[in-house]
């Protein structure tokens, strides 16, 4: 009897660890680290000590899915997407095989889903990225519905509710079809509730550094809030000694906020590189805080290095554009011109800043030297020295959009300076002589002024200037800043 008991437990034993299961151990958690921090080979080594001692952990897939998602997020390698992507069909027929009880199945299966349409994004796959949007929304949203109280779900949903938030009107009608509901401040609240939780559960620990990547991001692309930003920045801090992907986004907000000089301290103690997954785009970035600074040949060492070694799709004809303004500061319209030409042969218009480029290149004479320099320390912070040169420049010939630049240019130093009136009166200017003018300068100043209003609790004036900027018809950065009026509209109306 007893060895028929004894052999019952050891059959039920074995066929229980038969089945798959997710087994978030400390393996798990330190390749998901790994993989967060770009350091993919330590990740992969890591799961496959897992994967030896637990072979029906259907975590392991997923977790190698979210490898080939960064990789080819952060590549934007067309040849890596096009065989990575062939591993999405097997991994999602691997979690498949968990049990309908495991609120992990749907959830697992929706982010799958999810990553590979954000990459498919990066290659204008329009279509199937919507297709999989869909299905993951579907998988959340019906896994939110079963296992309430499933926190890591409010990750992926957070994100896709900020993204349906996000479509621009002209689509809302396809929205209301596929019945699909979010919006910006949803998504926000549902991040901010799992960054709570891995902040005060040991449990949820492991999650904390992608709720932070994610909140500092949409914080950075809708709408900036300095104490939040502090508040973020304050977390990254204790965070990023050794994670690339933080350390990027610690770079992104203090350069979005002006802070050139402490930018370029942080790319003097990031790590040795070597050990990471290929982060190209971080030399891009370096190079742009250079020439912030007006170092010109330190810039051209960064955006040769980022040339020579990029296979993605995006900032090519940008990186050319910056090359051709370094020899422009220094008098060389001849090899200006030479690299303009290289904006046209290379790369692609998928982003604001290539299009821009472009635009650039297929324009008639010089740009204004004087107003490059104001715009590039503009961006570093240096906002005495940029307004310096737009008070004591030669105004006898610019054009009328050099014109509606300078006005506008003064405007935003006026407000990052805190002179409130200043610019509102230099951002009213912008609108009024640039309305008509195809380039950014008229939408991107309503768009600051209900800011303005709205910060100071001033609503309806603040509805008024994010509709003004709605009904501005221009030709840059048009879907960023109208996805911040949006935003904005939505926020004041409420």
């Amino acid at each position: 009897m007893k060895l028929l008991l004894f052999i019952t437990f050891v059959f039920l034993s074995l066929s229980s660890s038969s089945q798959p299961q997710v087994i978030i151990n400390d393996n798990c958690k330190k390749a998901y680290q790994e993989i967060l921090s770009l350091r993919f080979e330590e990740a992969e080594q890591i799961l496959e000590t897992e994967k030896a001692a637990n072979p029906n952990n259907i975590y392991v897939p997923y977790l190698e899915n979210y490898i080939d998602f960064l990789s080819v997020f952060i590549s934007e390698d067309e040849t890596m997407f096009d065989r990575l992507e062939e591993n999405k069909s097997e991994r999602i027929d691997q979690i498949k095989k968990l049990s309908n009880t495991s609120p992990y199945r749907d959830f697992l299966l929706g982010n799958i889903n999810l990553q590979w349409a954000v990459a498919r994004l990066k290659f204008q796959e329009y279509f199937i990225a919507a297709f999989e949007i869909n299905k993951a929304y579907r998988l959340l949203e019906s896994n939110r519905k079963t296992f309430p109280d499933f926190i890591p779900n409010n990750i992926s949903l957070g994100v896709l509710h900020i993204m349906i938030g996000l479509v621009p009107s002209k689509y809302q009608w396809l929205l209301d079809i596929i019945d699909m509901e979010g919006n910006v401040d949803q998504g926000k609240s549902e991040l901010r509730l799992v960054l709570q939780n891995s902040m005060e559960d040991k449990a949820y620990h492991y999650l904390k550094n992608e709720v932070l990547f994610y909140l500092g991001f949409v914080e950075l692309n809708i709408y900036p809030d300095e104490k939040e930003l502090e508040f973020l920045l304050s977390h990254l801090e204790n965070e990023e000694q050794d994670n690339l992907l933080l350390s990027y986004l610690t770079i992104n907000i203090l350069m979005r906020t002006g802070n050139n000089e402490e930018v370029l301290s942080k790319f003097e103690q990031l790590p040795e590189l070597s050990a990471y997954f290929p982060f190209y785009y971080l030399r891009y970035l370096e190079a742009e805080c250079q020439l912030r600074k007006l170092e010109t040949e330190q810039a051209k060492i960064q955006y040769d290095f980022f040339l020579e070694n990029y296979n993605g799709q995006n900032y090519i004809k940008d990186a050319y554009r910056k090359k051709a303004w370094s020899s422009l500061l220094n008098s060389d319209t001849l090899r200006y011109q030479e690299l303009m030409t290289r904006v046209i042969e290379n790369g692609h218009m998928y982003i604001g800043q290539d299009k821009d480029a472009e635009r650039e290149a297929n324009s008639e004479g010089l740009p204004n030297v004087d107003l490059i320099k104001a715009r590039l320390l503009f961006d570093g912070g240096y906002y005495k020295q940029a307004d310096s040169i737009l008070h004591s420049m030669d105004t006898t010939h610019l054009s009328e959009v050099q014109t509606i630049e300078r006005v506008y240019r003064k405007a935003r130093i006026a407000h990052q300076t805190q002179n409130i009136q200043l610019a509102m009166s230099n951002y009213l200017k912008t609108i009024t002589i640039g309305k008509d003018n195809p380039r950014y300068f008229a939408g991107n100043a309503a768009l600051k002024l209900g800011e303005i209003y709205e910060a100071d609790s001033n609503y309806q004036d603040a509805l008024y200037y994010y509709q003004v900027c709605l009904d501005l018809d221009f030709d840059e950065y048009e879907s960023g800043i109208h996805s911040k009026a949006r935003a904005g509209l939505k926020r004041v109306s409420e």
